[in-house]
């Protein structure tokens, strides 16, 4: 059985959709696939630069499985709180004005993490930078839902509406994107941001900011949650990243 596009509400299928539109960025509303409307550019972006810090290693990391947003393995691994705690370390070269952080306990905790460091910068939640919740795959090994339509859907398929029960899509996760650029040009304009959030936001960033020609380029979900074989696949948990 194939994932099911209507059992996702009207009013989430239309803010995704809208919210993609202003940046150039099509949907098709039956397959939920994405791609670059030709013609079209990014949005201005007003800040000076825009990095990110992915949170912390967790446990389900280096067990090879999924978490939630409070999942019990979201816990961080001795490994990634040192990486964590040597970067806050480093942060003055990049002369950042502001960091805006997300709300769920892993991310929160990465803040913690920095700014528990003397920081020349302060730290500011935001809602909406918010990634991937895997609510209902929790604890969950590649293998065992990788067959499941959901999964097929939203990872396999790049389907921007498919999501778990209570679990987060991909489309969310940007059209999240679009409105934390909305708030940092009207609040930020001509500052160096420093974000602290997942994996998911920092793909959905590059997303809306076209770093490849096509959206999912390169994607994959063993690189993307470290789950299955993912050997050749580079962690940047606890590190900066450069957005923008």
């Amino acid at each position: 059985m194939n994932f099911d596009v209507n059992s996702i509400p009207v009013s989430e299928r239309v803010h995704i959709t809208k919210n993609l539109l202003r940046w150039g960025i099509d949907i098709d509303q039956y397959t939920g696939k994405i791609d670059y409307i030709e013609g079209t550019k990014p949005l201005e972006v007003r800040a000076a630069s825009i990095h990110l810090i992915r949170h912390a290693e967790t446990m389900a990391v280096a067990k090879h499985e999924f978490m939630s947003d409070t999942s019990d393995n979201c816990g961080f691994t001795e490994n990634g709180e040192a990486i964590t705690r040597k970067q806050a370390t480093e942060l003055d070269p990049y002369d950042f004005d502001v960091a805006l952080y997300g709300p769920i306990p892993r991310v929160v905790h990465t803040q913690e993490i920095i700014m528990s460091h003397p920081q020349k910068f302060e730290a500011i939640k935001v809602h909406k930078l918010h990634g991937i919740d895997n609510t209902g795959w929790e604890y969950k090994s590649f293998e065992e839902i990788h067959q499941t339509p959901t999964f097929i859907a939203r990872e396999l398929e790049n389907n921007m509406f498919a999501r778990t029960k209570s679990g987060t899509s991909w489309g969310m996760v940007i059209a999240n994107c679009v409105d934390v650029m909305d708030y940092i040009n009207e609040n930020y304009a001509g500052k160096k941001i420093l974000l602290m959030s997942q994996g998911s936001v920092l793909r959905a960033f590059e997303i809306l900011l076209r770093k490849r020609e096509h959206p999912w380029d390169d994607f994959t979900v063993e690189g993307m949650y470290h789950v299955g074989d993912d050997t050749n696949k580079k962690k940047n948990y606890g590190i900066v990243s450069k957005i923008y």
